[in-house]
């Protein structure tokens, strides 16, 4: 069974999935756990930026646990696997604040699937990603097939959903599916800064921004109801006040 280990940085939450021997298989205890921390993250203001981490230099995850999902019967599967673990992959995508997923290694099918969820992906040189279902008579079920094709194009999610191909980390940043490429041994560093860059800013404007991105809604009426909320705020207080004083603004 699978864990995950959670760190707590001031304001950044480090969440690392936790499989030891199985490549951090993604398993219905673990979805559980993170299911758990998207709560504790919507109920503390105080989290302002969310990481996601596989083994620290090493693997992200193989994928979803197949000697968990392979037994099930096809309505058991349905319901309790895909039908549970969509809902939780969209309370992290839809998470208020900044997430980050980071890629030092292996990162296929579920794990790529919950990898596509964060708002940014920083891999390492030795990133690998591939989604290998077909390959077995399955599909990436998590929604993993729609994401890379809002974030890469239809084409590209296309061939790597269908080909089953490996795509490392230069193809991957070409794609945009990793925001950024860092050298294993800088990984930590940027990753700190860039973690740190986004629990600096507005927590309320991030909120509103991502929403606006992430969200369903109708975007003219959200935009100015969101400009509004974000105007009478003492976030924007601040951050105007900093502007015309020329100073960083600390919210």
């Amino acid at each position: 069974m699978g864990t995950l280990d959670v760190t707590r940085r001031g304001p950044i939450l480090e969440i690392g999935l936790a499989n030891p021997g199985k490549a951090n298989a993604l398993d219905g205890a673990m979805l559980a756990l993170l299911d758990e921390q998207i709560a504790r993250v919507q109920a503390d203001a105080g989290i302002r930026v969310v990481v996601l981490r596989g083994t620290p230099g090493g693997t992200f995850s193989a994928g979803a646990d197949i000697r968990e999902w392979g037994p099930m019967s096809p309505e058991q599967f349905g319901r309790d696997w895909i039908a549970r673990g969509n809902a939780i992959f969209r309370r992290f995508e839809q998470l208020r604040c900044p997430t980050i997923a980071t890629i030092e290694g292996l990162c296929f099918g579920g794990g790529f699937e919950l990898a596509l969820c964060a708002d940014l992906r920083i891999g390492s040189d030795a990133a690998r990603l591939r989604f290998p279902e077909l390959g077995i008579g399955a599909i990436p079920g998590w929604e993993g097939g729609t994401r890379l094709a809002r974030i890469a194009g239809r084409g590209r999610a296309l061939e790597a959903v269908l080909s089953g191909r490996e795509i490392d980390a230069a193809t991957a940043h070409h794609w945009g599916v990793l925001n950024t490429v860092l050298p294993a041994a800088g990984f930590e560093a940027g990753l700190g800064e860039l973690a740190d860059r986004l629990a600096a800013m507005s927590p309320l404007a991030a909120t509103l921004a991502k929403q606006a991105i992430v969200g369903e809604h109708e975007s003219e009426s959200f935009h100015a109801q969101a400009g509004r909320e974000i105007k009478a705020s003492a976030d924007s207080a601040i951050g105007i006040s900093a502007f015309f004083d020329k100073r960083p603004a600390r919210f």
